[in-house]
């Protein structure tokens, strides 16, 4: 119990510490949130950049957002078709995270059944072309037996359900804006 303590009250002083150092960090403005989050994915990587270089600021042949996979806003971001239908899909359960930019929705647990039963969802859309490749859903499950919750695996069933449902949506959406 005492080891317990001791790792507590030493997880909590790390995490203190670590976000008073975020605030002391001095913020720096950017022209834009699109600078913003790749320099932030420059910095994420230790990409060393030659002081003045324009890359950051997509005025070049080619931009640094290419080359790091988050280039136009049509690849993923905020205009993806597929998902914004996933989100819509699980909007009733409560989201964990939620990130347009990589494509990734995770929800926290769900509980059904009167609290017997829960389920998480954790969705990824891999690319824009709307086919089965395109979308990985996974459905993990768990079930209250005498106060624990013990882990019933991926669900692959309700997964493809949920894929099928989500892509035929998206591809409804898409053959509708074309008109």
């Amino acid at each position: 119990m005492r080891k317990l303590f001791i790792l507590l009250i030493s997880i909590l002083t790390f995490v203190a510490c670590a976000q008073l150092q975020q605030m002391s960090d001095d913020p720096k403005e950017y022209a834009s949130e699109k600078q913003r989050i790749m320099t932030k994915k420059v910095e994420e990587r230790d990409i060393n950049l030659p002081e003045g270089s324009t890359i950051l600021d997509g005025e070049s042949g080619f931009s640094l957002g290419d080359i790091l996979g988050g280039g136009s806003s049509s690849d993923y971001g905020l205009d993806s078709i597929t998902f914004k239908v996933a989100l819509d899909k699980i909007s009733f359960m409560p989201l964990l995270s939620v990130d347009s930019m990589s494509g990734v929705i995770v929800t926290d647990w769900y509980s059904l059944d009167d609290g017997q039963s829960r389920i998480k969802i954790n969705i990824r859309v891999v690319d824009q072309e709307m086919t089965d490749n395109s979308l990985v859903v996974t459905l993990f499950s768990q079930s209250l037996n005498e106060g624990q919750w013990i882990d019933q695996g991926i669900n692959d069933t309700q997964s493809l359900k949920i894929k099928e449902s989500i892509l035929s949506s998206a591809r409804e959406l898409q053959i509708a804006a074309e008109l």
